[in-house]
């Protein structure tokens, strides 16, 4: 049990094969953690080897009638380590705090109103008076724009609005993924919950990849499909780097290449730190659907990371973060990392957890999952505060008192 003044916080992870029994024993390990206090708020993350429905029933036979957010992973985040393949269950009880949650479907026919429907549904819960703090939001990450699902929420919230989350995910991009609000399983869909209290946050996000080789060009794009980069299919930016044919890019799978070697585009000249793209799917014309976009006239670079700058990565994140909250009391953390890091470290997944463990507190609850690209802060200086969706980067979020 975590216990900080008046919020409580707990989180169980099971890895039993049934799903009913799963969601069972991680709802009642998380409730036990919190004294049975009444919980404000279930985050929820289930891995896609479960099933869905089945889980939350286990869930729910624990917790009735909470409120409950989250989406499918890979696998968990918290103070104990990772986890794939499990069920993890975090309640959030405080009387400081409070959750109001919004859904937007439809996202691969309108991304943007998807956005803009789950902010104005959670938006529309909230008190006047109560101080809005952050959204969190979690969306399907292979069937829309997810850049606009993030324009749409800052339509109804502001661009400096503090936006937090990620991409639901499989290890496979074919893969279904699911979304959850209340008793709802959504696909192609958002869901978010505004966080409303007193709490002060201190958010911070790093991405590990670096350039190869020279910038391209991308020549022709539109949306989340990039056309041709340096006037050439956009395929030939891999064809020509790993000498292979298209044949067998695409019998390999575009999504299994861009995982490990994604696009980079640098924020400024003066800041080192790159937004990322991965291709999603490999069109028969050479051209990439990604879950977001990057514009007509950008310079890209294929990018690389290695173990060691996913690491690091963590601490600057976690640095970052802890750099506005200075002298207050950190009540929990919130962590989401790529994917990509998950399956680049593999067993060594705890280490980037360790370390940010290290640099928030020992003793810090963290509750979080693996995304397919995640909603945070630009770094870059010029940025103003603005928030933006980025593949391949660890964003962590530290509410304090």
């Amino acid at each position: 049990m975590y216990k900080n003044m008046s919020t409580l916080t707990g989180t169980g992870i099971s890895t039993k094969l049934d799903s009913f029994a799963a969601g069972k024993e991680a709802a009642l390990n998380a409730y036990y953690q919190i004294e049975k206090n009444y919980p404000n708020i279930l985050i929820i993350f289930i891995s896609a080897i479960y099933n869905q429905h089945e889980t939350i029933k286990g869930v729910r036979s624990i917790i009735r009638d909470t409120p409950i957010i989250g989406c499918s992973s890979v696998g968990s985040i918290s103070n104990y380590g990772f986890h794939q393949n499990s069920v993890a269950v975090s309640i959030i009880s405080s009387d400081s705090i409070n959750f109001f949650c919004g859904i937007g479907d439809k996202i691969s026919a309108n991304s943007r109103l998807a956005g803009s429907k789950a902010a104005i549904k959670a938006f529309g819960s909230i008190k006047k008076h109560n101080p809005k703090q952050a959204y969190m939001m979690f969306s399907d990450s292979i069937s829309g724009n997810s850049a606009d699902i993030l324009r749409g929420a800052q339509e109804i919230l502001g661009t400096c609005f503090p936006i937090i989350g990620g991409g639901a995910c499989n290890k496979s991009r074919s893969s279904q993924t699911y979304q959850y609000a209340d008793n709802e399983i959504l696909t192609d869909s958002v869901v978010g919950v505004i966080i409303s209290g007193t709490m002060v946050l201190g958010i911070g996000q790093s991405s590990s990849w670096q350039p190869i080789g020279k910038p391209h060009k991308i020549t022709k794009a539109k949306f989340n499909i990039i056309k041709e980069i340096d006037r050439k299919p956009a395929v030939k930016i891999y064809e020509e780097y790993f000498e292979k044919s298209f044949e067998e890019i695409k019998n390999d799978g575009i999504f299994k290449l861009g995982i490990n070697y994604p696009l980079g585009l640098r924020q400024t000249d003066k800041n080192k730190e790159y937004i990322t793209r991965v291709p999603l799917m490999l069109e028969n014309n050479g051209s990439f659907v990604l879950n977001a976009d990057i514009r007509e006239g950008e310079n890209i670079s294929l990018m690389i990371s290695d173990k060691e700058l996913i690491v690091e990565s963590a601490k600057k994140a976690a640095e970052k973060a802890l750099s506005y909250i200075k002298n207050t009391k950190i009540k929990f953390a919130i962590m989401f990392s790529d994917i990509s890091r998950f399956l680049l470290l593999k067993n060594d997944a705890y280490k980037e957890i360790d370390m940010v463990k290290k640099i928030i507190g020992m003793e810090i609850p963290i509750l979080g999952c693996y995304t397919l690209g995640e909603y945070g802060l630009l770094n870059a200086a010029e940025s103003a505060g603005q928030y933006c969706f980025n593949n391949h980067s660890v964003s962590i979020t530290l509410f304090s008192e």
